[in-house]
């Protein structure tokens, strides 16, 4: 083997493992989106969707008016849904924004963890959609509460919660629904 041909071998060995180096030192967001970022981008898209199906009752969301989504709550599903800001929903443009729950009163929908108190949000003739992905929510009138069941993303929806709030659910969204509160 000839001394260029030996250089030649060497430098490219240098370059495979300098590659190799870096790939182990990316973040691995950087190189595909995890698990848990790709199942929170999928449930804020069905979030988006079911939007679409729900309407406010008159003069709660005005002709134009932005939509707006308040998180209250800071996980995976929270930064996904920041990214769909600017989106339209029914001529509305989705406004999230991340807010504490007693600044939650000019939202018209809001993301709740598990350890939000869902009561201050259910004040009587306030159309405040409540969505969660946190186990067993409806019971506290969570209103569309996602879950993953066999690989799936579903949905619940507390539609008696729903219609306290003055919020009408699309019987095309309820027939999607994996479970439908009604009492």
């Amino acid at each position: 083997m000839g001394p260029a041909l030996h250089r030649h071998r060497s430098s490219r060995l240098a370059w495979c493992w300098a590659l190799l180096a870096g790939l182990w030192s990316t973040p691995l967001s950087a190189q595909a989106p995890a698990p848990d970022q790709a199942l929170a981008e999928l449930k804020a898209q069905i979030v988006f969707r079911t939007l679409l199906f729900i309407e406010w009752p008159a003069g709660q969301l005005r002709p134009g008016q932005a939509l707006s989504l308040c998180l209250l709550e800071d996980g995976p599903l929270a930064t996904a849904l920041m990214g769909l800001a600017g989106r339209t929903v029914n001529g509305h443009a989705l406004e999230p924004r991340r807010l504490r729950a007693d600044q939650a009163s000019a939202c018209h929908a809001a993301l709740l963890g598990p350890a939000t108190d869902t009561g201050p949000l259910q004040q009587a003739g306030r159309a405040l959609l409540l969505v969660s992905d946190a186990p067993a929510m409806l019971g506290r009138g969570v209103m569309l509460n996602l879950q993953v069941e066999d690989g799936r993303v579903v949905f619940d929806v507390g539609l008696t919660s729903a219609h306290r709030a003055g919020l009408e659910f699309s019987t095309k969204l309820l027939r999607l629904a994996r479970f439908v509160q009604r009492s």
